[in-house]
């Protein structure tokens, strides 16, 4: 695959070209008119990460990185599962930006700022799977890991499934990481490219 990666000139540029379109728009419309833009430019970037994790199952914690093609898979290494603080829903450095009253791109730090390339490149990287192989992704509320404390019940895990041709890919998502069902929702439906299914 080969498309342009982001830079921060080209964020700028953006900026620049869109300012008037993004000008008193909601975040996730002007996502979207990122979203597009890249497109247009024929530019990959990562737009959203979301982290799965299974307790006892070292081989099922990952990394989902969403682009604007493409969901990469990234294993976790054994300090990364220890040290990740998760994104809560979390939208990467450049959508992020959008998301500001005054975006600073000079302000992203470099190691916040992964590109495709970096992770397919990364010693850790599993496998991607592009959009138009996706024949249905559900999010579904993990109702069954619902637990009841002092503070009354909270739900700690939701899953994602994504159904292709080939296979079945299953995920959890702790709420710790990800953020609420209703977050992750959210942006997932302003990513991604067609309509996902929610449960």
């Amino acid at each position: 695959m080969e498309m342009t990666i982001l830079q921060i000139q080209d964020f700028e540029r953006f900026l620049a070209d869109s300012g008037n379109k993004i000008r008193g728009k909601s975040d996730s419309e002007k996502v979207r008119i990122f979203i597009s833009w890249c497109k247009k430019n024929d530019i990959e970037e990562v737009l959203l990460r979301l982290s799965s994790e299974e307790k006892g199952g070292w081989s099922k914690n990952y990394f989902l990185d969403f682009t604007t093609s493409r969901i990469i898979v990234t294993k976790k290494g054994v300090l990364t599962k220890f040290a990740d603080l998760g994104f809560v829903a979390g939208l990467a450095p450049f959508p992020y930006m959008l998301t500001m009253k005054n975006p600073d791109p000079t302000k992203i730090r470099k190691q916040a700022n992964y590109t495709p390339d970096d992770l397919i490149k990364n010693e850790n990287f599993a496998y991607y799977i592009q959009y138009p192989e996706i024949e249905e992704l559900i999010l579904r509320k993990g109702i069954e890991t619902t637990v009841t404390n002092m503070f009354g019940r909270a739900i700690v895990s939701n899953f994602l499934t994504i159904k292709t041709a080939k296979q079945n890919h299953n995920f959890t998502l702790p709420v710790n990481k990800d953020g609420q069902y209703e977050q992750i929702r959210f942006w997932l439906d302003v990513v991604l490219p067609f309509n996902m299914t929610c449960c």
